[in-house]
């Protein structure tokens, strides 16, 4: 049980010694790592219809450590997405952003990353909801790069939910 205990602490301590500043963490995420680089952008509107947003590094109990913003933003972010996976020939589209959350909730060994995304389109034949969610588990600080990486796959599976939702709207 001592074990356990010393263990817990030490831990927590090498946790604390190592986490970097506090404040924003501007976090780069490419579009082509979710298949969207160069996607003409200008038929697609997307509005932010969050009603709770959560960009944001954390450390044990929850105490923040800044927030996670992403480069490009995420609306310019899903706005590409939505562009990328348009069907040829369709005619504008307009999407509600209804979640895109990056969270990095922490435990005494590790901490989760976890993107959370939930589009809606709103297509001739109706709404079709898209959504993605990725999570990866990391021992040391959650990085940018990390982030990055996490938030892209994220968007590549809320890319494949918009590709099944134009599909079953023809």
């Amino acid at each position: 049980m001592r074990i356990r205990l010393v263990l817990a602490i030490v831990f927590v301590l090498a946790g604390c010694a190592i986490t970097p500043r506090s404040g924003n963490l501007p976090v780069a995420v490419d579009p082509a790592a979710f298949g969207a680089a160069g996607a003409p952008a200008g038929r697609v509107t997307v509005v932010d219809a969050r009603q709770l947003i959560r960009m944001e590094r954390t450390t044990i109990g929850a105490k923040s450590m800044g927030r996670i913003v992403l480069q490009p933003v995420e609306l310019d972010l899903v706005r590409a997405l939505v562009a990328s996976r348009l069907p040829a020939g369709a005619g504008p589209v307009r999407c509600e952003m209804r979640t895109f959350d990056v969270i990095t909730p922490a435990t005494a060994l590790y901490w989760d990353i976890t993107t959370n995304i939930e589009l809606v389109l709103k297509l001739p034949a109706g709404d079709r909801i898209a959504a993605g969610t990725a999570t990866e588990r990391t021992y040391a600080w959650p990085s940018e790069e990390l982030i990055g990486k996490v938030t892209a796959a994220a968007l590549k599976q809320a890319g494949a939910g918009i590709e099944k939702a134009f599909a079953s709207a023809r």
